[in-house]
């Protein structure tokens, strides 16, 4: 945990794509996610350790680490009539 936070970026074209980045970042591929056309900013995140739907911050730390940024997918769907 690095008690800081994480900028999550929603893709324009598929609502699934997102890409996370550590706030603050001023790497190459972090100033690329923030200028892109294809991208716009969805929430913010506090690495705090706690666990969001979808994300999972340990594995974000160690990609943006490695690549200056982390790329991830989120589906949701809809369970209707669940305990009939």
């Amino acid at each position: 945990m690095n008690n800081g936070s994480f900028e999550i970026f929603r893709s324009r074209n598929n609502a699934n794509h997102y890409v996370a980045l550590r706030t603050g970042d001023k790497n190459p591929n972090a100033t690329a996610v923030r200028t892109s056309k294809n991208l716009s900013i969805f929430t913010t995140i506090a690495d705090d350790g706690t666990h969001h739907i979808g994300f999972d911050p340990a594995a974000a730390r160690a990609a943006i680490a490695e690549h200056g940024f982390y790329a991830f997918e989120v589906t949701v769907a809809a369970r209707d009539g669940l305990g009939a």
